[in-house]
């Protein structure tokens, strides 16, 4: 009885023995595992959490990127471009060997050249647009017998005038004559030129400076000196050849010279 007893006990021992170590380290495993979160602090305000990027303050705004253009402007179809440019117009008429004009060209007809580099015609056009014209009559002395035949040009000119045109009556001798200003008016033109009368000195350049410079740089579209003369200057104090040239190029103005 008392080794049954004996036995019991040190098996209750023992087990006792293997039991506590293993409770123990049950208890130290779920310490490890369940923390006891401390209190919180009533002084220190809770925090949301932040999303996103490093360096994000929570209540501040996310710093944008700047974004680049990478391309061209897109343009729409409403847009108007505008681009300055020099386009120099340059009238031309085309005879053949008998006077007769040769119609129906076109841009491929024609090279141009200036100061020896050829350049490009960038527009042609036949176009039949009113005409300024301004009939110059030499009177002077050494027209004194022909004074009749440039008055009959001058009146042919006259009536193959067409719808639209306008003329203007010029005579020089010494003095610079206006005998009509512009009109489309046959009959008061005829008048005009038949009224011319011969005097002495010729101002040749003086009248185109004038014609030029005070009645051509005020009209626009195509306009045109005729001159009926000897081409002989013998007055002329202002004006030159030279800046005749210079001038009728300023306003655009073609000089047709009919020399008698």
């Amino acid at each position: 009885m008392k080794k049954t007893f004996a036995c019991l006990l040190l098996l209750s021992l023992f087990i006792t023995v293997l039991v506590n170590p293993l409770a123990a380290q049950t208890r130290e495993r779920r310490v490890g595992q369940n923390p006891i979160a401390s209190a919180p602090n009533p002084s220190t305000p809770s925090r949301p959490p932040v999303l996103g990027g490093t360096g994000t303050t929570a209540g501040q705004p996310r710093s944008q990127s700047p974004t680049l253009n990478s391309g061209p402007e897109e343009v729409d179809a409403g847009d108007v471009i505008r681009v300055d440019t020099t386009l120099v117009t340059l009238p031309v008429s085309v005879t053949d060997r008998n006077g007769r004009y040769i119609p129906n060209l076109t841009k491929e007809d024609f090279r141009l050249w200036e100061d020896g580099a050829e350049q490009q015609v960038a527009f042609f056009a036949s176009v039949d647009k009113p005409f300024s014209v301004v009939l110059m009559i030499d009177t002077s002395g050494s027209t004194r017998f022909r004074i009749g035949d440039i008055q009959d040009a001058a009146i042919t000119f006259v009536n193959q005038l067409r719808p639209g045109d306008q003329v203007m009556v010029v005579s020089f001798d010494d003095d610079v004559r206006v005998l009509a200003e512009f009109t489309g008016d046959r009959g008061r033109l005829r008048d005009a030129i038949r009224r011319t009368r011969t005097g002495d000195g010729t101002k040749l350049y003086d009248a185109v400076d004038l014609v030029i410079n005070q009645r051509l740089n005020r009209v626009s579209g195509r306009k045109a000196v005729v001159l009926f003369t000897d081409g002989v200057d013998t007055t002329s104090r202002r004006a030159s050849y030279a800046s005749n040239v210079r001038d009728a190029e300023e306003v655009d103005a073609l000089i047709y010279p009919v020399q008698y």
